[in-house]
């Protein structure tokens, strides 16, 4: 049985990074996820403080997480407690990004010569071990399990819900005359169970309009703070209010 949310209260910080804090509670199975009101640039050193973000991304990442429940995907997510505050279940983070990518684009373009925006005939899906002093590498389940960093069962369960996200966030997005182009994923474990964790927000989603053929991430790139915090809100409202509805899940903000 879940805890009552409501009941729960903060206490240290737990974690501080460039776009998200997370607090530890009066239970110490459970945290606060609270999203900052930044931007980071393409190069990932410069950021840009744009009103509003985090209370966006709290809404957009609820709403998501609630949506990938209903297709028993499992998450770290408990509930939202307020505008700012998500509640997570805490768990013992797998050092490992995944990425999956459905459309050739940026560095991936340029590393295997291809066309950007070709279409890729089947989903891409690759890890990288989170170390910066070594640069983040790409690495394989052979890594990852000779490291210790999971074992074989976790690794299988981190591909098949890593394919099974990305098919419904696929989907999700096309609805929304968006493409999806490529998505990162973070995965955890709590009492030998995986969850996907961390968050899925514009941060961590690469979308493409199919209305007017934009590229948000350019666009949010090289937009004053003003501008972006319009485009989030409009991405926003078109993820929580599609015009039709979702197959599994009717939300309401």
């Amino acid at each position: 049985m879940e805890v009552n949310i409501k009941k729960l209260e903060k206490e240290q910080l737990f974690y501080d990074g460039s776009m998200k804090k997370l607090f530890s509670t009066s239970n110490p199975d459970y945290l606060f996820m609270e999203f900052k009101n930044e931007v980071v640039a393409i190069d990932s050193k410069k950021t840009k403080k744009v009103r509003g973000k985090g209370q966006t991304n709290t809404e957009i990442s609820s709403y998501i997480f609630q949506f990938l429940d209903s297709y028993h995907i499992p998450t770290h997510y408990i509930g939202k407690l307020n505008e700012k505050w998500l509640v997570v279940r805490k768990l013992e983070m797998v050092p490992i990004s995944v990425i999956v990518r459905n459309v050739s684009a940026g560095t991936f373009a340029k590393n295997f010569r291809m066309d950007e925006g070709q279409v890729l005939p089947a989903p891409i899906i690759e890890f990288y071990f989170k170390n910066e002093k070594m640069g983040n590498p790409m690495v394989n389940e052979y890594h990852l399990y000779v490291f210790g960093s999971a074992n074989q069962d976790e690794i299988r369960m981190i591909q098949r819900l890593s394919a099974k996200v990305n098919a419904v966030m696929k989907n999700f997005f096309e609805r929304r005359n968006y493409q999806l182009v490529d998505l990162k994923l973070e995965f955890g474990r709590s009492k030998g169970k995986i969850y996907l964790g961390d968050e899925i927000t514009l941060d961590t989603c690469r979308i493409w309009d199919n209305v007017d053929n934009s590229r948000l991430e350019k666009e949010i790139a090289h937009s004053k703070e003003n501008q972006i915090g319009k485009i989030y809100n409009e991405v926003k409202q078109r993820i929580l209010h599609p015009r039709a509805k979702d197959e599994k899940l009717n939300l309401v903000g």
